[in-house]
């Protein structure tokens, strides 16, 4: 009962109702979306980078371990870019 009597005096209580912001929280959520995607971006950008130089090295006749150490795929990333 006491759990009861308490939220209702919250819930009525224009202070603790304007602790929450909807147009706040919409703008964090967007953000860390945006910030989420930026990061998939950037890892997705880094891991083009690194096939593209696998293959110029497999293409220069460097053998797969050497492609591996030098770009930090593995040998199965490698083995797909023949």
């Amino acid at each position: 009962m006491e759990v009861a009597n308490e939220l209702k005096r919250l819930t009525n209580d224009a202070y603790t109702i304007g602790l929450y912001d909807d147009e706040e929280e919409r703008r964090i959520i967007e953000n860390s979306i945006k910030i989420t995607a930026k990061k998939q971006g950037i890892k997705q950008g880094v891991n083009n980078e690194k096939n593209s130089i696998a293959k110029n090295l497999l293409k220069d006749g460097l053998s797969i371990p050497k492609v591996c150490k030098y770009t930090g795929l593995s040998e199965n990333q490698v083995a797909r870019l023949v």
